[in-house]
Parts: C-alpha cells; structure tokens; sequence
C-alpha cells in the first residue's frame, strides 16, 4: 500500500471521528492495537501472513479485539484493513492519522535536539517564538543527541532548522572547499 493509500484510510476514519466528536479516542484505540500486535509476535506473524485466509486472519483479529472496549468503528476499521491486507501499513496509518489531528487542533509538532536538557524557561522561550512565528499551537518534544556538538537542531514537520555546531563546522568546510 502507498502512502496515499494509508493517507486515505486515515482520513476516513478521522472523518467518522471528527463527526461523532470521538476522533482523540480512536487516535488512543489506534495506538493500543499497534501496541497490542507489536508485544505478541505470533499474532503479528499470522496477521502479515497471506497463506492464511483473510477471514481466519480477521476473524482471529477481532477475537483477540473482543472485550478490550475499543469502539466499534476501530473495530470495523481493523476487520476492514486485515480484508483488503492493509494491516501491514498500520504505523503509517497511525502518523497520518496524527497528522490529521495536529492539523484539526491548529497544532504543530516540534522536536528539538539538544546535546543537553535544555531548562525549562529555554523551552518556554523556543516554544513563544515558534508559536508567535507559525501562528499554531506547539506541541513541544525535547529530546537530548549526544552525536551533537553542541548547539540545537529544531524539527518542524519536513523542516529542519540546523544551528548546531556540527552544521556550522561543515558549512564552514565546504566554504573553505570553495576557495
């Protein structure tokens, strides 16, 4: 499956959330069936493995769904996607579905890697600046890279915005290269 494809089952199911006013709910079911497949490899295993019909396949999917409380419609979007064999394409599924979220709430993810904790009056700071530049709400992920430096390297969706020292040196190499 392509990533349109994942992207589009995504949408639907945060479509039926967003409509029912259950979308952060399904977002929580969705990432506990991952967990839940993942911590049971046989499951997995057997999941992936089209030697077996795709009824066995869903029909030993949704006892094993039956008695944990996801809703319904989580429940159908996993018979749907073990049926038209999607289930391998879960964890992209799951980041759309995210995305979609993010994109609901106004909201923006940003990672910031750092060679150390960064104080939370940092944080605080980075956080105001992004917010007043982007004009979104900041969902903040702090995360220390010992590979760096020094310096800070800041993730905003596909942009990367790199003030390490690393980043410096090998501009400053590839300056010295030219001349």
């Amino acid at each position: 499956m392509s990533w349109i494809a994942a992207r589009r089952y995504a949408r639907a199911l945060m479509d039926i959330g967003i409509d029912r006013g259950t979308y952060s709910q399904y977002g929580r079911e969705l990432a506990e069936v991952q967990e839940m497949i993942r911590k049971v490899p046989i499951l997995k295993a057997t999941l992936l493995n089209i030697s077996f019909s795709k009824r066995s396949r869903r029909d030993l999917l949704m006892s094993v769904l039956e008695g944990t409380g996801l809703s319904e419609e989580v429940k159908s979007f996993f018979s749907l996607l073990v049926e038209r064999d999607r289930i391998q394409q879960l964890p992209l599924i799951i980041k759309h579905y995210g995305d979609f979220v993010d994109e609901f709430e106004g909201q923006v993810r940003v990672s910031i890697h750092s060679v150390i904790p960064l104080e939370d009056n940092q944080l605080n700071s980075l956080k105001g600046s992004l917010e007043k530049a982007l004009e979104k709400k900041i969902v903040l992920e702090s995360k220390v890279d010992t590979e760096l430096i020094g310096g800070i390297m800041v993730k905003v969706n596909n942009l990367l915005i790199d003030g390490s020292i690393r980043a410096q040196l090998n501009q400053l190499a590839e300056t010295l290269r030219k001349e």
